[in-house]
């Protein structure tokens, strides 16, 4: 790098937290002590994924059916008819796949950061800024890092997150529609199952509906999302902290809820618009599967505020959630070694 290296260019770690390994209730093996990261990250997935599960069967049927009056109306309406395991239809989908792409996100995220900060600031590609406080210099790195890790991830998560959505909507899709008297499966069918009626309707691509659209949805809320968190954390460290602590509770709670909710906020709309290709998708693979020919479905032209039906939920959602992962993550790096 041309001229001297100014006393704030040195890396920001990726999430970090100040681990003593006198105090650890755990230490990994050292065959393990690389995955590390990766592996805490996907046991507080696993939490915060059951947490907010019943929230997002609520979001996702809010966004693509509009006879709903409510949140409140479409929880009770989802219980009458379903029960308690109508809150949980597809679970274990987003249960495995969910908590290995938040491992995978994470382990991609911090892999990537330190290389793109070097790309950045050695080759003088942000300028000036380099000097200013390390809130400044951070937040271009974390966004960039994080919408290469969503982008990544996506490949991986879309598939999972159709099977999730089909199991979410076949039976609002048959009772709200012309399908309704198509006998349909007795009993809730399995992952397997849906996954086996999905890939003999449309092939293996059947399971990639709406790609763009996720693949969008992650990079950009993936980049946004490690930004804010990063930023928000050391921003509320500044003040709130005076002996140098980065991983207070109320800074890791604050900044993970934060964090969800502003970038939920930003993406809702592409999360809308593809949840409802892929409601279309569904119709057009249940009408398949049962000898019926494929329907145009009118995906985008909604009026009155559609691309922000659910809206309210998710945010609701989205704070608890990241609230339990950050909390629980932030523990094991601090406690675990």
């Amino acid at each position: 790098m041309s001229g001297n290296v100014h006393k704030n260019d040195q890396p920001i770690p990726a999430i970090a937290s100040h681990l003593d390994p006198k105090h650890a209730v755990h230490i990994f093996p050292e065959q393990l002590q690389p995955f590390r990261s990766g592996i805490l990250a996907y046991g507080a997935s696993l939490a915060s994924t059951l947490v907010g599960y019943p929230l997002d069967t609520i979001k996702v049927r809010m966004q693509t059916h509009s006879h709903f009056k409510g949140y409140l109306d479409c929880a009770r309406r989802t219980y009458m008819a379903e029960g308690v395991r109508g809150f949980f239809r597809g679970v274990w989908a987003p249960l495995i796949s969910t908590s290995f792409s938040k491992s995978l996100n994470v382990s991609i995220y911090t892999f990537c950061k330190p290389y793109i900060y070097t790309a950045m600031f050695q080759n003088n590609w942000y300028g000036k800024v380099r000097q200013e406080h390390p809130f400044w210099r951070n937040l271009p790195v974390c966004f960039i890092s994080g919408c290469v890790a969503g982008a990544g991830v996506s490949v991986f998560a879309c598939p999972f997150e159709f099977i999730k959505v089909y199991s979410q909507l076949e039976k609002l899709v048959t009772a709200n529609s012309s399908l309704g008297s198509v006998k349909t499966r007795l009993g809730t069918p399995t992952t397997l199952q849906i996954c086996n009626t999905i890939i003999t309707a449309k092939g293996f691509r059947g399971l990639y509906s709406g790609f763009k659209l996720h693949l969008l949805r992650d990079s950009l809320s993936t980049g946004v999302y490690f930004s804010l968190y990063e930023s928000i954390k050391l921003f509320t460290n500044d003040l709130t902290n005076k002996n140098g602590s980065i991983n207070s509770p109320f800074t890791v709670l604050l900044s993970g809820g934060l964090s969800g909710v502003l970038s939920w906020i930003i993406i809702f709309p592409i999360d809308t618009a593809k949840s409802l290709v892929q409601k279309a998708a569904v119709v057009n693979i249940f009408r398949k599967s049962h000898g019926l020919s494929s329907t145009p479905v009118d995906t985008y032209k909604k009026k009155d505020g559609w691309f922000y039906r659910g809206l309210g939920i998710s945010i609701t959602r989205s704070f608890l959630t990241n609230m339990v992962f950050f909390g629980v993550f932030e523990f094991g790096l601090t406690y675990l070694a």
